[in-house]
């Protein structure tokens, strides 16, 4: 259980730094504010609680049982206290508390892969709400520079240096980027509502706000080294080779049922007429003879579970690899690609932008060529932060598919 109290610490801290009353989040901060209140810890807590105490329960030595019989014949009565007692002596108790200690242990490692889920998707639903914040902005910057060119054509308009048609066409490109506006503002809403799932019930999720870039991002490193830390790593293929040691000493308790088992009776005996009676002890050995019942269903099913789980894990193995693989290319292109279309694409739109600009005010370009110059230099930038996005959400696979944070 240390590691639930370590996770349990980490909220606890977590929740220190954050405030309260704060609705900004960075993701280190909404990852320990989940592992402190979402209620699906506190299940997988209990749930390994729950397998303990089941386990430790099947390697209890039995209770012994204590009888008084009577027995009354003629002038003679006789009176027996006995108390009897099962002797572990197959050794079965040791080897099924072995066995446990895996069930355990096995346990624990599926919670820590549920915990892994539920941090990837809060992770993934932050990376949404980041994404929508900075469409947000650029629409409402974009949204901002457009009005202030309306404004401009108005003036002209009405002093008689421009036309009604250049006006009419910059407000039909204010109330287009003013409709997107309403659209990606719907998105956001909705990325809150997801993050807020994630958290205590009660909290308003119009209030989020997430803190950080949707670029932001760390190194990748070779695939192979991956590959290897994700068979060490992943928590659900620890779980299957501790289930298969489970079921290994699962068999071996098993086998010892061929073993005879033994019992041992003693007490006390009162016997002889009411008037004269006579005190003295009882002592029976009692030898289970396993002659029906040598364990075989036992021994087969436990070696059945064993085959399964070394099959299971043997294909999650192959799985792992075809996960990191898939997660590790997409992460590595879509960086790429988002840092090519930078340095490609943005940059030259913004320029594009100053040219078109600087020409429309010497009369050289309309106002048409003016507005698709700012159509394209906004769709750039909403590209970029959408391929950045994309590499975001490549990376947090990525990290899912190796067990944890990729190692700096």
């Amino acid at each position: 259980m240390c590691r639930w109290r370590l996770v349990l610490m980490a909220g606890v801290c977590g929740l220190v730094v954050w405030d309260a009353s704060a609705q900004t989040l960075t993701e280190e901060q909404a990852l320990a504010r989940m592992r402190a209140e979402h209620p699906q810890l506190r299940v997988l807590q209990l749930t390994v609680r729950e397998l303990e105490a089941a386990t430790r329960e099947r390697s209890l030595v039995a209770n012994p049982t204590v009888s008084y019989t009577r027995e009354d014949a003629s002038l003679s009565v006789d009176d027996f206290l006995l108390v009897t007692q099962e002797l572990p002596v197959r050794g079965r108790l040791g080897l099924l508390r072995e066995a446990g200690e895996h069930a355990v242990s096995a346990a624990e490692a599926h919670a820590e892969a549920d915990l892994l889920t539920l941090e990837t998707g809060l992770r993934l639903a932050f990376a949404d709400l980041l994404l929508a914040q900075e469409r947000t902005q650029a629409l409402e910057t974009a949204l901002s520079e457009l009005n202030r060119l309306v404004d401009v054509l108005r003036v002209r308009e009405e002093q008689g240096e421009g036309s009604r048609f250049d006006r009419l066409r910059g407000e039909r490109e204010v109330a287009e980027i003013d409709t997107d506006l309403g659209t990606v503002r719907i998105g956001r809403l909705t990325a809150q509502a997801r993050l807020a799932a994630f958290f205590a019930p009660g909290i308003d999720p119009a209030g989020l706000e997430a803190v950080g870039r949707v670029a932001d991002g760390g190194t990748i490193p070779a695939l192979e080294v991956l590959v290897t830390q994700a068979v060490a790593r992943r928590s659900d293929y620890r779980a299957l080779a501790l289930s298969e040691a489970q079921w290994a000493g699962e068999r071996r308790a098993a086998e010892r049922l061929r073993l005879p088992g033994a019992a041992v009776t003693a007490g006390l005996k009162r016997a002889g007429a009411p008037a004269i009676r006579e005190t003295g002890y009882v002592v029976t050995a009692t030898i289970a003879v396993p002659l029906f019942n040598r364990g075989q269903a036992q021994v087969a099913r436990a070696e059945a579970a064993r085959e399964r789980t070394e099959a299971e894990r043997q294909a999650l193995g192959i799985r792992i690899e075809s996960e990191v693989r898939v997660a590790h290319t997409a992460a590595a292109r879509y960086r790429d690609l988002a840092d090519g279309y930078r340095s490609g694409a943005v940059d030259r739109a913004a320029e594009l932008a100053a040219i078109a600009t600087a020409a429309y005010e010497e009369g050289e370009f309309s106002i048409l060529e003016l507005l698709d110059a700012h159509r394209v230099t906004l769709g750039a930038g909403l590209r970029l932060l959408e391929l950045s996005a994309a590499a975001r959400r490549a990376q947090i696979e990525l990290d899912r598919a190796i067990g944890g944070r990729i190692a700096p």
